[in-house]
């Protein structure tokens, strides 16, 4: 025990015995020397208010565990041709971990590349163009569909000549016929004599003149209508000869090229995937596969997690305003007694959970050696404010008088009781805002016998 403590305590008793012995109801005692009255102080310790730095740290604990932890899984399916780690392999991120079979993703580039060249030459070909003489061709044709109309719409005068000669030899067989015919028509069932089937070829043979005669004079539509169509569709025909493509086709062959492009990225981006590699620097946690293993997309590889470290927390409704991230932390751990590893906050959840009403801080420690581990246990001390040159106060000197911080001010051989403003504290200090300066002797044992301008006496040694 201190010499101050054992003075204190001396002297408080020999207070007390003074005290009762005179039956006084007072804080401090009489004593009588050499026939005069002294008036004796309250025993008290004091400290003097300093200025320094101080800081709110919260404590808290938790388990480490690896910042990234995830199970690989192929992107293809096949056969598992090599494995190339095993558990507890330190990995650099894009190391390969296993190699699946890939002659079947081969053969499927080899597919998507002759398609591609297919859609490549189909627009060559109609850059190209027809062939000089599928165009002679069709010219030939749309030459010949316009002369069968000019023959039939064009007629000279020879030709009308000889149809009016025609028509007029026709009629007048006719004629004759019916002169022929009208003799023996009087005497009834004439229809199988000479004269009426003489008649009959008269008749028909006017009309085909007649016919001929109109046509060789006005051809009608019926006759040039055939004629013009066949002229039509001789003409589209070498019009797709001479340009058998629009810009729309020529647009349509080109993501034809794009779309087979495509199919050989995919079939590439699939021989790359039968290499699966390591996500991030990590470690081998577990393997589930082997040599030879059939795999798919829903077959997991491995246990995969990283080397870096992290802790959760979960910190107060009350106090997770004074969180913010980058703010510094320090761990410890039993593995290594006494050893601080700084660390900062990377992540606060926007959310509290339902139940606790906390909310998840995590909090990453810098630890270039690798001492940490996933799994250990760590305590966790969180730097929430820092105060430098600041004025502070011994915890203990604080009195609560009707919930108002006071201190007792040593004034002389007497104490003053003044209300005062704090700060933040940590287990020994107290930041004083307002109520003292740099200097002031403050009492910090003893306050519980004082009053506003008691006497004391100061048993302590500072």
């Amino acid at each position: 025990m201190k010499k101050s403590t054992l003075i204190f305590y001396g002297l408080l008793i020999s207070l007390m015995v003074a005290v009762t012995a005179c039956n006084s109801t007072t804080k401090s005692a009489t004593l009588t020397t050499s026939g005069s009255t002294v008036q004796a102080g309250v025993p008290v310790e004091v400290a003097k208010i300093e200025t320094g730095n101080i800081s709110l740290v919260f404590a808290y604990n938790g388990n480490l565990q690896s910042k990234d932890d995830l199970k690989i899984f192929p992107i293809v399916a096949g056969n598992v041709d090599q494995l190339l780690v095993e558990v507890g392999d330190m990995v650099k991120k894009g190391d390969p971990i296993a190699i699946i079979q890939k002659e079947r993703y081969e053969v499927s580039m080899k597919q998507a590349r002759a398609v591609l060249k297919t859609t490549q030459l189909n627009l060559n070909k109609m850059v190209l163009g027809s062939r000089p003489e599928e165009i002679s061709t069709a010219q030939a044709a749309v030459q010949l569909g316009r002369a069968a109309i000019k023959d039939i719409a064009t007629t000279d005068d020879n030709e009308r000549s000889r149809s009016a000669a025609g028509l007029a030899s026709a009629e007048a067989a006719l004629r004759k016929a019916q002169t022929e015919y009208d003799k023996i028509a009087w005497a009834g069932d004439v229809g199988s004599t000479k004269q009426a089937l003489d008649l009959e070829q008269a008749t028909i043979a006017y009309e085909s003149a007649l016919a001929n005669y109109n046509i060789q004079t006005s051809p009608s539509d019926s006759v040039l209508a055939p004629l013009m169509v066949q002229l039509a569709q001789a003409e589209l025909a070498l019009a797709l000869k001479i340009k058998p493509y629009r810009e729309i086709d020529f647009e349509v062959a080109r993501t034809a090229i794009e779309q087979a492009q495509a199919g050989v990225d995919m079939a590439q981006l699939q021989i790359n995937d039968t290499v699966v590699k390591a996500p991030f620097d990590g470690i081998i946690a577990e393997l589930y596969i082997a040599k030879g293993s059939a795999i798919n997309q829903q077959t997991p590889i491995a246990r995969f997690v990283s080397q870096e470290v992290e802790v959760g927390v979960n910190i107060e409704e009350s106090r997770i305003n004074e969180i913010k991230k980058g703010q510094f932390a320090a761990l410890r751990v039993a593995a290594y007694p006494g050893e601080d590893f700084p660390a900062v906050v990377h992540s606060i959840s926007p959310l509290a959970d339902k139940d606790t009403r906390t909310f998840m801080v995590r909090i990453s420690p810098a630890d270039k050696e690798g001492k940490l581990k996933s799994g250990m246990f760590a305590n966790v001390s969180l730097l929430a404010e820092e105060k430098k040159d600041t004025i502070l106060a011994p915890r203990t000197s604080i009195t609560l008088i009707n919930d108002e911080a006071k201190v007792y001010v040593l004034n002389g051989k007497n104490v003053e009781l003044r209300p005062i403003t704090t700060g933040i504290s940590d287990n020994d200090r107290i930041e004083i805002l307002s109520g003292l300066k740099a200097g002031d002797m403050v009492v910090v044992m003893g306050q519980s016998n004082l009053t506003d301008g008691a006497l004391v006496e100061v048993v302590n040694i500072f």
